[in-house]
């Protein structure tokens, strides 16, 4: 192997790209290549190696305490913790004959030390380490937007006045600071004056242009603070329709941000999608919207956009087309006595691929239940008809079971708690996650207060609840081998569902009102339910399982199987099978967990 050639070969190792090219021409210069015969010891507690290897071919293993817990091959490294540490507890064997690079110790550590991103690499935990390992994969994960705050953007100087302030003093200002809207400050704090709203209150309201500015501005406002990301604006632009947000920074304000320019930042056309949808007025123009949603998802992926953050997104999208579709079918007088819900993965906003619909209508106690089913039958077709297919359980609003007053939901959920069955420990978790995107929003608030009232203090219905995460076996076995039948894992229940499912066990029992995953792992680590490196090993995980399943799908996008769960291992590179492997020994120590803190095995 020439030296260009083990040059390249050691860049395309993680974490070695991460080397300056002065770097990685010092670390193949110090490497020499070594050959081991089957069953050789080269680590053990008692001999500490001075080297790290680099494999070119064969097989090493790692055991503790005479147990085989991971297999080296091609292109893997090992066992850089010694090194660092001058200590080990394993003993690594060679399995089938080696032939590897060798690095001294010393050339090791001193790249260790010239180089902080590739030192990380080697001494952060689990977690970092798993995100380190998407970061060679996903080349662009967490890309220059993803990660860029909203101060790194371009705010407007912010045009504040008093609410007395005469409008047109308030104009010439605007006009002084060169900005399009005008901050309008009173002790109920602060409202915003567009061009909008002046040519609707001047020109067509006759309000006087020497009047206070107060009476005419809009509340409430829209904040951000000015380090959050701009992510998270734009989910904001997204949700709300609008062209503006006011900036923060501890509570004061920094400067505005316009659409346009976030726009500037983010390269599709998300934001068009969400205006095509407000300003739909027909069915058809509401689903021609609603088809762009794909597209979305591809360009984001692509460009290595964290799972959790797309969801998010098409969530919202999706939001807006369940709203404008209920506007559309449900008449005024109907659509105001009643709730629409989400529930299960779009609840959660974790559903992008148009899958099952999960969704149900809560109905004002004294309204005619009856008065619904004709606009809520047409509202489930006219759902299939935009590619949202018909759930399987029947867990719609065109079913009479999922369309009922407040009341006969409110004794339904009374009965799944008193006297669960198996569906009814689903139903309740379908429910638990469900989020109102129509309608009269007090109806879903009020159920979810009887749930957290009447679960209190319920451990052996938690223990049978949380239970159901452990109902599937994790996909790995003995030497962190993946578990497949006919090269396929069901990603699903192999370890989505677990994650899924105890989390939101503890977030019902902890009363978390939160419904999406990562958040409620956030806010369990924050009550201290959590091991604060737990919940972001788990969190990472649950990421890692995600993505590997959407890029699946994606490739499935016009064949039968588009929406399914199972992922291909022979599609697999070294590195995504890697992940995969940690993500799946981190479900078991989840599932141990959830096994210890509900006491699971004394339930029956």
């Amino acid at each position: 192997m020439s030296l260009h050639d083990q040059e390249a070969f050691l860049k395309s190792i993680h974490p070695f790209e991460l080397l300056t090219h002065k770097e990685l021409t010092r670390a193949v210069n110090s490497m020499d290549i070594a050959y081991y015969k089957k069953d050789q010891v080269l680590i053990s507690p008692n001999h500490i190696s001075e080297f790290l290897y680099l494999i070119i071919k064969g097989e090493v293993g790692e055991y503790h305490k005479d147990e085989l817990i991971k297999v080296y091959h091609n292109s893997n490294t090992f066992d850089a913790d010694s090194l660092i540490y001058d200590k080990t507890e394993d003993t690594f064997t060679v399995l089938e004959e080696l032939i590897c690079f060798e690095m001294k110790k010393e050339d090791f550590k001193s790249l260790l030390d010239s180089n902080d991103a590739f030192k990380e690499f080697y001494i952060s935990d689990l977690a970092n380490k798993i995100q380190s390992a998407k970061q060679k994969e996903y080349t662009t994960q967490m890309s220059g937007f993803m990660i860029a705050r909203i101060v790194d953007s371009y705010l407007h100087a912010p045009c504040i006045v008093n609410a007395d302030t005469p409008i047109m003093e308030a104009l010439h200002k605007m006009e002084e600071i060169k900005t399009n809207c005008i901050l309008v400050k009173d002790s109920d704090g602060c409202g915003i004056v567009t061009d909008s709203i002046l040519r609707k209150h001047i020109l067509y309201n006759d309000y006087d242009k020497n009047g206070p500015i107060g009476p005419i501005a809009l509340r409430p406002i829209i904040t951000l603070e000015h380090d959050d990301f701009l992510f998270n604006a734009l989910l904001a632009f997204t949700k709300n329709s609008i062209k503006r947000i006011i900036i923060t920074k501890d509570g004061e304000i920094l400067g505005v941000l316009e659409q346009l320019d976030l726009l500037s930042y983010f390269a599709n056309h998300t934001y068009l999608v969400a205006v095509q949808i407000k300003k739909a007025t027909s069915i058809e123009e509401l689903k021609l919207a609603s088809h762009d949603f794909i597209n979305i998802i591809k360009k984001l992926h692509d460009k290595g956009t964290k799972v959790e953050y797309i969801s998010k997104l098409i969530a919202e999208l999706n939001e807006k087309v369940y709203e404008k579709l209920y506007e559309m079918i449900v008449p005024d007088e109907l659509a105001t006595n009643a709730c629409l819900i989400v529930m299960g993965s779009e609840g959660r906003k974790e559903q992008m691929l148009k899958t099952d619909q999960d969704n149900a209508l809560i109905i004002k106690n004294g309204v005619d239940v009856a008065q619904y089913e004709k606009c809520m039958k047409e509202f489930t077709k006219t759902l299939i008809e935009f590619g949202f297919p018909e759930c399987e359980g029947n867990i719609m609003v065109s079913n009479e079971y999922w369309r009922k007053s407040f009341d006969d939901f409110k004794n339904e959920i009374l009965r799944w708690l008193e006297a669960p069955n198996k569906d009814d420990y689903m139903n309740l978790a379908i429910f638990f996650d469900s989020i109102a995107v129509a309608g009269d929003v007090k109806l879903l608030d009020e159920l979810k207060d009887i749930i957290y009232e009447n679960v209190k203090d319920k451990d052996v219905f938690l223990a049978n609840f949380a239970k159901a995460a452990l109902l599937f076996e994790t996909p790995i076995g003995m030497f962190t081998k993946l578990i497949s039948t006919n090269d396929q894992i069901d990603m699903k229940k192999g370890g989505i569902f677990p994650i899924v499912q105890g989390i939101r066990s503890l977030a019902l029992e902890e009363g978390i009102r939160e419904t999406n995953t990562n958040n409620r792992i956030r806010l369990l680590a924050k009550a201290n339910v959590l091991d604060k490196e737990f919940a972001n090993i788990v969190e990472e995980a649950f990421d890692t399982l995600l993505n590997l399943r959407l890029k699946e799908r994606l490739k499935a996008i016009g064949h039968e199987e588009d929406a399914n769960n199972f992922i291909d291992v022979q599609n697999l590179n070294d590195m995504e099978a890697d992940l995969l492997k940690d993500s799946f020994k981190i479900v078991n120590k989840f599932k141990n967990f959830l096994s210890h803190h509900f006491k699971i095995s004394m339930v029956g």
